[in-house]
């Protein structure tokens, strides 16, 4: 056996490994310890940095999520940093209308940019109108519902926040951030 099939072997035998150490869907534990250190460290850690990155945990089967942290710049783009879509769809940019300042134009609808299905990393959101000053902003996943490729606030669905049973979240996929204009 050649020592590139000698590794694929072990590294698929410690994604076995792995999967069968998380246990089982009745709550029990399963035990399962592998024999060298080279079938759990074979396989490299996926990528975080820009793009859509399907391995890490992104695809069809990832989970929606928006991670959106405070930030500043000159009030003309948003950055957020990490976007989970299941079957892509758009992040919308608006004034947090949970904000205690209570602005006339809260809820309002700053930008939006596609996202493709999986995990995509600093995902830039220009918006419009430029900020002028200090906002709480909130960033929120879309499905492009009418499929049509171009975000419409009438149409197009917030994502559903997934159930896991939690009653203090939100209802839908969203983050918010302070944005402080330089």
């Amino acid at each position: 056996m050649t020592r590139s099939r000698l590794l694929l072997s072990a590294t698929a035998l410690g994604g076995v490994l792995l999967l069968s150490a998380c246990g089982s869907d009745d709550g029990t534990a399963t035990a399962s310890t592998p024999s060298s250190s080279a079938a759990t460290s074979a396989a490299p850690a996926p990528s975080a940095v820009g793009g859509s990155d399907p391995a890490a945990g992104g695809g069809i089967q990832a989970a929606a999520d928006v991670e959106f942290e405070d930030q500043s710049g000159a009030g003309d783009s948003a950055v957020v940093e990490r976007v989970s879509s299941p079957d892509g769809g758009f992040v919308v940019v608006t004034i947090d209308d949970d904000d205690d300042d209570a602005r006339e134009d809260a809820g309002a609808v700053l930008g939006a940019t596609p996202v493709p299905g999986g995990t995509t990393t600093d995902v830039v959101v220009p918006l419009a109108p430029r900020l002028d000053r200090e906002t709480d902003l909130e960033a929120t996943l879309h499905a492009d519902t009418d499929g049509n490729g171009a975000f419409d606030a009438a149409v197009d669905q917030r994502v559903a926040e997934p159930q896991d049973g939690d009653d203090d979240e939100d209802d839908e996929v969203s983050d918010d951030a302070e944005y402080t204009v330089r």
